[in-house]
């Protein structure tokens, strides 16, 4: 860190000491964070009050800005079928899919970008009624919920959703690069697609669909899948979305075990992603935030 030029006439250089404060706010709020047991065993990370530097001067939506904060408690991993079947159980609700008694499905052998119709696909079948069922896989992220489904669930729960720059500032745990880990990717840290293309998947990183939370290293300050395994629901939109947008869709970060370099490629710390609030799919799912 340079040091201040000295005093000019007996006062302080104003704009070089609010610069060297911001500094300070990054690297004293990267430094010191802990986790506490929740409601319906989440478990959380807080998240100190702060100033973040946030987006990369390299990225053309998510450009450098500063993000201030109070403080939050951000869940470890991505909500789970166990902890979404206890919200179930508990409120009886019924999720936009089981109520449409169908959603888009997709995975291995599928063409790129292509989501198909499949009745009976939800939550609890995610792939439908031929395929996984969630109940067996209870520490695997929920999927097949929409963005009013999750924020559902947050609200029995008592939180909600993280905001777009909450979830990076979480996510980015202090670093400034593309991945938590560095800035080249590594398969071995995170469930994303493997192979070519999507009719085939190399099984590199272990899994072909979702992965059981806490299957990856955490990042540095303990928070799992950041990158991969489920996009995750966030709250607010970038200034780039138009208004109309903004009202029907709802953003994701983080990529998922569908992503891949050459079809989506959001499986970073950077882009966010959006889709239209009602909808879900087999790869989308959200933590929780409360506030202290």
């Amino acid at each position: 860190m340079r040091s201040a030029p000295p005093p000019r006439n007996g006062s302080p250089n104003i704009r070089e000491m609010k610069r060297l404060l911001l500094g300070l706010a990054f690297f004293t709020s990267a430094s010191a964070v802990g986790t506490k047991p929740g409601s319906n065993k989440h478990q959380l990370v807080e998240v100190p009050p702060g100033v973040y530097r946030l987006g990369d001067s390299g990225h053309k939506l998510n450009k450098p800005h500063a993000f201030k904060t109070k403080g939050f408690l951000i869940s470890d991993t991505e909500t789970t079928n166990a902890q979404f079947a206890a919200f179930v159980e508990a409120t009886g609700y019924k999720t936009f899919a089981e109520r449409a008694g169908w959603s888009l499905v997709g995975g291995e052998g599928s063409a790129e970008w292509e989501w198909r119709r499949k009745d009976g696909a939800d939550w609890r079948r995610p792939f439908g009624p031929d395929g996984p069922d969630a109940m067996k896989f209870p520490d695997h992220p929920v999927t097949q919920i929409s963005g009013e489904d999750a924020r559902a669930y947050c609200k029995w729960i008592g939180g909600r959703l993280p905001t777009i720059d909450e979830w990076e500032t979480a996510a980015r745990a202090g670093v400034s690069t593309l991945y938590p880990w560095g800035q080249e990717f590594d398969p071995k840290k995170a469930n994303i697609w493997n192979g070519a293309s999507h009719l085939k998947n190399t099984r590199e990183d272990g899994f072909v669909l979702t992965a059981p939370v806490r299957s990856y290293p955490p990042n540095p300050w303990g928070l799992y899948d950041v990158i991969g395994n489920t996009f995750e629901y966030c709250e607010g939109h970038p200034p780039w979305m138009s208004s109309d947008d903004a009202a029907k869709r709802i953003c994701g970060r983080g990529g998922s075990w569908w992503c891949a370099s050459f079809c989506c490629g959001f499986h970073n710390l950077l882009d966010i992603g959006s889709m239209v609030k009602t909808a879900s799919l087999p790869n989308q799912g959200f933590r929780v935030v409360f506030d202290p």
